[in-house]
């Protein structure tokens, strides 16, 4: 499967959450509009983590109304990561 269209999996597995996905050279961003969204994606990257699926998490979460919260890691494991959000 060609890296778009992984990319565009991810976006389908995330439809539900209001973010904004964005890939980079050897990183993978996403920004939550949501501070539910955002903890949600934080408590799961453990998990993930664990299954070798993502790996150095950096979490950029200012405190206060109307923010976003980015996340940027890598991906180890493109379908393995889409798999894995598809469960939750």
């Amino acid at each position: 499967m060609r890296a778009d269209e992984k990319l565009d999996d991810l976006k389908k597995a995330l439809k539900n959450r209001k973010c904004i996905i964005e890939k980079h050279s050897s990183v993978m961003e996403i920004t939550f509009e949501k501070s539910e969204d955002a903890n949600w994606f934080k408590d799961i990257f453990d998990d993930y983590e664990k299954e070798s699926a993502v790996s150095c998490l950096m979490s950029m979460r200012p405190k206060g109304q109307n923010v976003r919260h980015k996340f940027v890691f890598n991906i180890k494991d493109m379908d393995k990561f889409v798999e894995l959000l598809k469960k939750e």
